[in-house]
């Protein structure tokens, strides 16, 4: 009896102990897994935010690129069109053909003899950098900066040529915060910001209103050391070099006792930098929280082995689906950076994007191609006599109708900028690009859109047409394109003009020219 009494003991000792060491072992395992699941989950996952983030920074940076462009050209096109003699009312306090967007403070006039400004305010500004580069010729960008009125302002200032001399520069005022406005949906969860800072260094533009103080005190890393030395400051100040000698990457540095990854990419035609950071504890907060939510939902931890197995299945699907989802916000946010808004065509990033590397192999396969720039003809008239938004609708008709006269064809419609259009079609013969020239030129005529001067809007059309013998480049095809543009705007608009991309190398193309190749039509 005793014997069995021990035997039992031994035997229920023996499966405690064996029970024990099952669940220890079943415990460590499922430990193991999620802390090492866990730890390459987070690294998926930074590496694709990283990747989305550095998305959003490329097209926070052809946003801004695109509001730079669109303040010279509004400076521009407003020195063209400025009376001097008759541009105020005697009062000085408007503009008599003014009319500010949301973002225009005022226009200023200045001439060796005077300053005036739209609102009435008396300013001397003749020594600002931008207008000293205006009276020598050039459209100069200035700012953001804050005025002795404490405006955070920006300035775009043209020459006002009149009879082949300068008489003046016109200068647009606008408001220096739009540049936070651009950038204040590239953003990471809580914590992460963007910002830009200028040639200098110093801060003009934030994400988060919160630390708006960074523009409103002009931080600027460089002078901060200059003080005293600090390992963040120094840290931030390597990071920023990088972006102004022109580079863009990834870089990281500590802030408030946590990492901080970095994005910088420049902003090329005014020497600015574009900052976009993610901090890695919250990264880490998110993947811990969204893992330990999808093992919680799987059976309890005391079930077999078998259900470890499930579970791991089960992330690295739930891994999977992470990553292609990863991979459908690039692609849209592909598809938003290579599209234009206002058209639905694609846009002039595209050209280098996507065109460019494409445009090397379809020609030497077809053997043949063309490629087309289309101008509206008189729309700046057009926008002055009828305002912005009558001019953004006729954009969008007219661009309708470019893409309904290169439907079927194998090939692309592009908005180049402004008024200017780019189209570019593979597998076409020479006869049928003539054809297409002079049939959008009356398609656009047949639209009956009244223009500023009683007639119709019209639109001017350059054609270059590339044979399976010619190895242009697409930069030259486009140049090429562009003096046939000029030639039918200058021989009477409303008309298409062909020239043939050289048959001979390059160099001797341009030894030789293309005039011998022109076709009106």
């Amino acid at each position: 009896m005793k014997m069995k009494i021990r035997d039992k003991n031994q035997a229920i000792f023996l499966g405690i102990r064996v029970g024990s060491i099952f669940l220890l072992t079943v415990i460590v395992i499922i430990f193991a897994a999620y802390y090492t699941l866990s730890r390459n989950f987070q690294t998926l996952l930074t590496d694709y935010t990283i990747k989305l983030v550095q998305a959003m920074v490329a097209q926070g940076v052809d946003m801004v690129e695109s509001e730079l462009e669109i303040g010279r050209k509004e400076a521009a096109m407003s020195a063209a069109s400025f009376d001097v003699a008759d541009a105020f009312q005697r009062s000085g306090s408007r503009p008599r053909r003014f009319s500010p967007g949301k973002d225009v403070m005022r226009m200023v006039y200045v001439s060796e003899a005077q300053t005036i400004a739209s609102d009435g305010r008396k300013r001397i500004i003749n020594d600002r950098p931008d207008i000293r580069v205006a009276f020598d010729g050039d459209i100069a960008v200035y700012g953001p900066y804050f005025n002795e009125d404490n405006e955070f302002v920006i300035c775009y200032s043209a020459p006002v040529i009149r009879n082949g001399k300068i008489v003046g520069v016109l200068s647009i005022e606008k408001n220096g915060y739009i540049f936070c406005r651009l950038i204040q949906s590239i953003r990471f969860v809580n914590s992460g910001e963007s910002y830009i800072i200028n040639a200098e260094g110093t801060d003009i533009a934030v994400s988060d209103p919160h630390h708006m103080e960074w523009v409103t005190s002009q931080y600027n890393a460089k002078k901060i050391l200059g003080g005293q030395e600090d390992a963040t400051t120094r840290s931030i100040l390597e990071l920023e070099r990088k972006g102004l000698d022109g580079k863009k990457g990834i870089g990281t540095y500590y802030w408030k006792n946590g990492l901080v990854y970095v994005i910088y990419e420049p902003i090329p035609s005014v020497g600015w930098v574009l900052f976009g950071g993610l901090r890695e504890e919250e990264l880490a907060a998110m993947t811990q929280s969204v893992f330990f939510a999808s093992i919680s939902k799987g059976p309890a931890l005391k079930i077999c082995l078998a259900v470890v197995f499930l579970l791991t299945a089960l992330i690295i699907y739930w891994i999977i689906s992470s990553m292609k989802k990863s991979a459908e916000i690039n692609k849209k946010l592909e598809i938003i950076a290579n599209h234009d808004a206002l058209t639905g065509l694609l846009n002039r990033r595209f050209i280098e994007t996507g065109l460019a590397e494409e445009w090397k192999y379809p020609i030497r396969a077809s053997g043949q191609a063309a490629l087309f720039m289309l101008d509206i003809d008189n729309f700046k008239k057009y926008n002055d006599f009828y305002g912005h938004l009558k001019g953004d609708d006729c954009l969008r008709r007219i661009a309708a109708t470019f893409k309904k006269a290169f439907a079927g064809h194998n090939g692309y419609v592009i908005r180049y900028g402004g008024e200017e259009f780019i189209a570019v079609v593979f597998l076409v013969e020479r006869k049928l690009t003539l054809e297409l020239g002079d049939k959008i030129c009356r398609l656009v005529e047949n639209e009956a859109l009244p223009d500023a001067e009683g007639g119709v809007v019209t639109v001017s059309i350059g054609m270059c047409h590339i044979q399976s013998t010619v190895d242009a480049s697409l930069s030259e095809c486009i140049r090429i394109a562009d003096k046939a543009l000029y030639q039918a705007k200058t021989s009477g608009k409303n008309r298409s003009v062909m020239l043939d991309a050289p048959q001979q190398a390059p160099g001797a193309a341009a030894q030789q020219g293309i005039s011998d190749s022109t076709t009106m039509g």
